[in-house]
């Protein structure tokens, strides 16, 4: 580990934040908050990141769900990267928790005015309450990263995931933007075709010693309304 003060203050702060909020998962967590947008580069080789999120989730007139999420990935070389993540979920007294393994791998790296493009590919476990780990299901999506002006990012995904749980495959897409200086604001539109759509947004700032912290707000379209406030910090090193 390159820096054991800066991971030690990322965990310090994920600890110090858990008695307030905690992540809802709404579908397979992604990297680079608060972008819920996959982006078509990867970490370098060598490089990893980890990041913890924590948040409160509720719809109209039903209980609050809270939970957290936990993701590290790395760098692998040849344009790749892979990640390891854990999750949970509280609702109505009852827990849920997710594991999952990603990776990414980058065709053509988004440079300039050159669009990059990618895959993302992973699977999942999960644990509902009251019954053992089991495989949930497959992910594979393609990812597309272009800079639109300087300092603005776009991306756009599109891709399939398949649960075991529901016995049925879904559609997914993403559309994102996002600033890159020190203090990012991004955007996102996102969702599958079996459900109405999300929006968030959000923002976050680099620290000293590789950490950052963001916040962000999402709404899905359903009746009733659903809404859900993350909060987060990520360690590079």
């Amino acid at each position: 580990m390159r820096d054991p003060l800066a991971l030690a203050l990322a965990l310090a702060l994920a600890v110090a934040l858990w008695p307030g909020l905690a992540l809802m998962t709404s579908g397979s967590a992604h990297a680079d908050a608060p972008l819920v947008s996959e982006t078509a580069d990867v970490i370098g080789a060598g490089d990893c990141q980890v990041e913890a999120a924590l948040a409160k989730g509720r719809a109209s007139n039903t209980p609050a769900s809270h939970g957290w999420d936990l993701l590290g990935s790395c760098g692998l070389g040849r344009d790749s990267q892979a990640a390891l993540g854990l999750s949970g979920v509280r609702s109505d007294g009852s827990t849920s928790r997710a594991a999952r393994a990603v990776g990414k791998t980058t065709l053509v790296a988004p440079e300039g005015a050159v669009t990059g493009w990618g895959l993302r590919y992973g699977f999942a476990f999960e644990q509902a309450p009251g019954v053992g780990w089991r495989s949930e299901g497959l992910e594979l999506m393609g990812v597309m990263t272009r800079e639109v002006a300087s300092g603005l990012l776009l991306h756009a995904n599109v891709g399939h995931s398949y649960s075991r749980s529901t016995g049925q495959g879904s559609t997914l897409w993403a559309l994102g933007i996002e600033t890159t200086a020190d203090t990012i604001v991004a955007a996102d539109l996102f969702g599958d075709d079996r459900t109405r759509p999300w929006v968030s947004a959000g923002a976050g700032t680099k620290l000293a010693r590789g950490l950052s912290i963001n916040a962000s707000f999402a709404v899905q379209f359903e009746q009733p309304r659903v809404r859900l406030f993350t909060l987060g910090a990520k360690l590079t090193f």
